[in-house]
């Protein structure tokens, strides 16, 4: 993870929020002219548990909104800073939920069996003008928005076992990605690591920005 620039937080605002300026600096000096790079944000900030699902649905009862019943209430702080440092350099922001079949729940220990899966992927695309990056409390509230999107989007796959839209083409599978969760698994093997490549592999909810 440190040789793909990841982000490291303390959950410490005052130590995280000059991590992420500075981390957000380094990134928009890749590629200065385009930025034709790509951020992964799990707003949630955790796995999603059902002891974790019950706070949150109690932090969520406690301030009078409605509670989610398939993801947690996202943290926007960071997202609000992170997508706030980047600004214009962002082209877009995706919007992006996975939906597993049936009783279909893959993790870490499927991955490394070998075992196959199948899995549905919902994109929604954000032109960055769409956002309000001007207020942070209104971008806060709009990301909060996108997570209630998630919610009911999640509540429909499980009704009818697919998102609504039309369904794109399979992507084919590829042994070479298996290979390489072999080898960046091998090279994160410490309590954080491990805990991240769970979250990547069995978080219901992604925010992708590029």
């Amino acid at each position: 993870m440190w040789f793909t620039d990841y982000l490291f937080l303390s959950r410490n605002w005052q130590k995280d929020e000059a991590t992420i300026a500075r981390t957000c600096k380094l990134w928009s000096s890749y590629h200065p002219v385009d930025n034709s790079n790509f951020y992964v944000l799990y707003a949630e900030g955790t796995r999603f548990t059902p002891a974790k699902h019950e706070t949150s649905v109690k932090f969520c009862r406690a301030r009078g909104i409605e509670p989610f019943r398939n993801v947690l209430y996202p943290r926007t702080k960071g997202a609000v800073e992170v997508i706030t440092q980047l600004g214009t350099s962002l082209g877009s922001v995706y919007n992006v939920v996975f939906g597993f079949p049936g009783k279909n729940n893959p993790d870490t220990a499927t991955m490394f069996a070998g075992k196959s899966t199948d899995i549905d992927i919902y994109f929604k695309r954000i032109p960055t003008e769409a956002l309000p990056t001007n207020e942070r409390e209104k971008l806060a509230n709009y990301i909060v928005t996108q997570f209630r999107e998630k919610d009911e989007l999640l509540d429909y796959h499980k009704k009818h076992g697919s998102f609504p839209g039309e369904p794109e083409t399979g992507l084919p599978r590829r042994k070479i990605s298996l290979i390489m969760y072999y080898i960046w698994g091998s090279l994160t093997i410490l309590p954080d690591g491990i805990s991240y490549t769970t979250l990547c592999l069995t978080s219901a909810t992604t925010c992708c920005l590029s």
